[in-house]
């Protein structure tokens, strides 16, 4: 009699903690609407990015997304959905390298840094490099709301 309860209890325990840990596929459990405030939001799942109209959007996105089993968008930097990938940041921003006092030697060690504008990203080897490319940029007059900044520390 002992080792039946125990087994319909150990049962109905796992029976609830396989019930805890599945997604929902109740309707009410994703937000329906959203208010129309246009805060926006860039999400990406590890491979695309797609810009959200708010946060509330993009949770409810993510909310159908788990339940056919797709991939969750994580919010990220603005920045990700609104500049464009270029090859070459230096010839894109028309910087002029040698500009009065900002070149200097870097080191020739490769640490690839993805820098943007807000309206370019694109990759530098360094932060030396990039500390060049601002200066450049502040030499030829660029408000500093527009000077390159650091999106990750690696590849675009």
């Amino acid at each position: 009699m002992n080792s039946q309860v125990l087994s319909l209890c150990c049962c109905l325990a796992l029976i609830a903690g396989i019930g805890a840990t599945s997604v929902s596929t109740n309707e009410t459990d994703c937000p329906q609407m959203c208010p129309a405030i246009y805060q926006p939001v860039c999400g990406t799942d590890g491979f695309n990015l797609k810009e959200f109209a708010s946060l509330c959007n993009l949770k409810a996105s993510n909310c159908r997304r788990a339940r056919n089993a797709q991939t969750v968008y994580a919010a990220t930097d603005m920045a990700w959905c609104t500049s464009k990938k270029v090859e070459n940041l230096d010839k894109q921003l028309n910087i002029k390298m040698d500009s009065a006092g900002c070149l200097k030697p870097c080191p020739m060690i490769y640490k690839p840094l993805c820098a943007t504008n807000g309206e370019y990203r694109g990759l530098v080897s360094n932060d030396c490099v990039l500390e060049i490319f601002n200066c450049a940029l502040m030499a030829a007059g660029v408000n500093t709301a527009k000077l390159l900044r650091i999106l990750q520390a690696e590849t675009c």
